[in-house]
């Protein structure tokens, strides 16, 4: 059993794990509609998978690899290739070393062919290490081996013959090559010359040896050769025709499976006058992080993501002696000290409030400095400070701090219906102490509280100066924070430990992990996941730029007097009435995946056509006090699109957010919806009854 010092969820890049922790971390859905199937493994189609950073593209591509295919292997390492019908090949880019392909005095013309050689010769390298494993842990298969290898010789363009003797050989050849290929190519900067000769024709080895081995080795009849190339995006578009014609060419028994990030595709065009690869024709895409959000839809993620965390604690000898993973992750929500939402999270909302009762909370006493502005006449049956006090005094619950934020939200909407206070106040008061007891009839409250009491409680929290992030507490709420991403809840996971350990406490050994740990370290991954977590590209500040205004328009929505929309979290816009500038921002933002787009879109109400629907990464909800799951959603205006995403001051973006809240805002709201400033800046999602 390890030392508790080593932090079960310190590892959270998939490129980082060995072999045996690609296998031994590995967990799918349950049922047949795994990730595995997902790669399809024995598909012919190629397949671009396609993710944000830390969505598990790398851990499935891996996953699919040879070394773990052996290491999954428990008799004949080639009946097992043989019964899962492929052999893994797996390469990532960075083992190229692309940008010394460029400049040194050469044309692009020869880097670029030079280039798409080495790639060959790298892949097939890759290829033949393979076979030369299965050639030691299969001896009876050897002789056929070394007979394709021999045969493999002709597919050198070489005025000297190639002579080979075994499938080691070949690999050692090839070998030989890479390393002439790297001493030129290192050294170009000095000697300005390239001293290479290309021996293959694009596409002879990758496809021509795959050929050989189906043909001369009889136990590779009807397995597929898989190229699982990884980490698309450090390719440039040049470097990417190659593959793309790779692709269009291929030839069986190979397929291509291409990890990316959202943003790694940068052209589908090939060599072949510049055709482009089409969808469905050529490749097929799969968007991993969205399907892992779909799953979470259904609570599939979920399970998925319990079984994750509890394999990583089996790992280190912290799972509970004798239980399995799966009874492991039943219990792990006792490991975390979570708010306690019984009698309408009385325990901490009391805590809260401290004794104060009256116009001693925050809350009343604003709402009566709010009463006093319109005290000097009848038109809303509030005269004097007496009535004001009434109006405090009815809707008083003194052991339910919720359900007070509950009477004065309802009396906020009646205000707004210019409805008479008082005998709101009254109507009010009643059916919230009702609820309180739980009487069946309080429809109204029963119904505000089903979708507004955690933007309340929220609101609880910062009347009293406090930031809630006790709310995201807990192991269900990690799991929603992690937006569907593993690496996120990794890094969640890896913090609490972290802090868990430096203040003390002994985590997943029985007693559950204080709040105030938890708080730190959510407020620790939303900077990391928002500044540190490594995004490239110029765009990226600008980005962020306006994430910060998208996150200041839903804290308006969310702590108003009269938040209209339910846990603001997603937008929705017509992207075809944005600015240009806009449209390159919300591209932007997306691909660092800052927002994610909601597949299903909404249908526009004053047209057929179907706006682009997007919502907040909820990691970044402790940054800024927002919600981690998403209700409704906010339809954004051209104008204030334009403003959130490409206004050129704060200044601006100011008047827009002031115009687009203020009917949101007692006593503003006072004038009712017949007397509502007219605007075509204000969008018209922000101006409800």
């Amino acid at each position: 059993m390890k030392t508790q010092s080593a932090n079960p969820f310190d590892l959270t890049r998939a490129a980082d794990y060995s072999d045996e922790q690609i296998k031994d971390y590995w967990v799918d859905f349950h049922g047949s509609g795994g990730l595995v199937s997902l790669i399809e493994p024995r598909g012919k189609t190629t397949k671009l998978i396609l993710g944000g950073k830390g969505s598990g593209k790398t851990h499935l591509m891996r996953y699919c690899s040879f070394p773990v295919q052996r290491l999954r292997s428990t008799s004949n390492l080639l009946a097992t290739i043989q019964e899962e019908g492929y052999v893994g090949i797996f390469m990532r880019t960075t083992i190229l070393e692309t940008g010394r392909f460029q400049g040194k005095g050469q044309s692009a013309e020869q880097w670029a062919a030079l280039f798409n050689y080495y790639f060959e010769i790298r892949l097939s390298e890759e290829l033949l290490a393979t076979m030369v494993r299965i050639s030691r842990d299969c001896p009876e298969d050897a002789e056929n081996l070394d007979r394709a290898a021999r045969q493999a010789a002709d597919l050198f363009d070489s005025r000297q013959p190639v002579t080979l003797q075994s499938i080691g050989e070949l690999q050692a050849f090839l070998a030989k090559l890479r390393k002439d290929i790297d001493f030129a190519v290192n050294n170009c900067a000095f000697t300005r010359r390239l001293d290479v000769v290309i021996l293959s024709t694009p596409g002879a080895l990758l496809f021509g040896i795959p050929e050989l081995l189906v043909h001369v080795v009889p136990r590779f009849a009807d397995i597929q050769v898989l190229y699982l190339i990884d980490e698309a995006e450090n390719l440039s578009a040049e470097q990417q025709q190659f593959l793309n014609t790779l692709i269009r060419h291929r030839r069986d028994p190979c397929s291509f499976r291409v990890g990316a990030r959202l943003y790694g595709i940068k052209t589908y065009k090939t060599f072949g006058a510049e055709e482009e690869n089409k969808e469905g024709s050529e490749f097929k895409q799969e968007f991993l992080d969205q399907i892992m959000r779909q799953r979470n839809e259904v609570t599939g993620y979920a399970d998925f993501a319990r079984r994750l965390c509890a394999k990583r604690l089996m790992e280190v000898g912290l799972g509970a002696d004798g239980l399995s993973e799966v009874e492991i992750a039943k219990r792990l929500d006792t490991c975390f000290d979570a708010l306690s939402s019984d009698s309408f999270y009385q325990a901490v909302t009391q805590e809260l409030v401290k004794g104060a009762i009256g116009t001693d909370r925050p809350y009343f006493k604003r709402l009566a400095d709010e009463l006093l502005t319109v005290s000097n006449g009848q038109e809303f049956g509030i005269s004097s400070r007496r009535e004001v006090d009434d109006v405090i005094q009815n809707l008083r619950c003194d052991e339910f701090p919720l359900i007070e934020k509950l009477n004065v939200f309802m009396l906020y909407q009646d205000w707004y219906k210019r409805e008479n206070l008082l005998e709101a106040s009254i109507r009010i008061g009643r059916e919230g102490q009702d609820f309180s007891r739980k009487q069946p009839h309080c429809a109204r409250h029963a119904r505000v509280h089903g979708h507004f009491s955690l933007d309340l409680l929220a609101q609880l929290f910062r009347d009293h100066k406090q930031a809630p992030t006790l709310m995201y507490c807990g192991l269900d709420a990690f799991v929603r924070l992690s937006g569907g991403v593993p690496r996120n809840l990794l890094i969640i996971l890896s913090k609490v430990y972290k802090w868990a350990i430096f203040n003390g406490e002994q985590p997943f050994t029985g007693t559950p992990i204080r709040k105030e740990t938890q708080r730190e370290a959510l407020k620790e991954s939303a900077a990391f996941f928002y500044e540190e977590d490594a995004r490239p590209g110029p765009d990226v500040p600008d980005a962020q730029f306006a994430i910060d205004r998208l996150a200041q328009y839903f804290r308006e929505l969310r702590y108003s007097s009269k938040p209209v929309e339910t846990s603001p979290l997603a937008f929705s816009v017509n992207a075809n009435t944005i600015s240009k500038e806009a449209r390159s921002c919300l591209r932007s933002a997306e691909n660092w995946s800052y927002i994610f787009r909601i597949q299903r879109g909404r249908p526009n109400a004053n047209s057929e056509h179907m706006d682009d629907k997007y919502q907040l990464n909820p990691m970044l909800s402790p940054k800024w006090d927002l919600p981690i799951s998403r209700r409704g959603d906010v339809r954004l205006s051209p104008d204030l699109a334009n403003a959130i995403f490409s206004a050129e001051s704060d200044f601006e973006f100011g008047t827009f957010l002031e115009l687009a809240t203020r009917s949101l805002k007692a006593p503003k709201f006072g004038r009712g919806p017949g007397q509502r400033r007219k605007s075509a800046t204000i969008p018209s999602s922000t101006l409800f009854d």
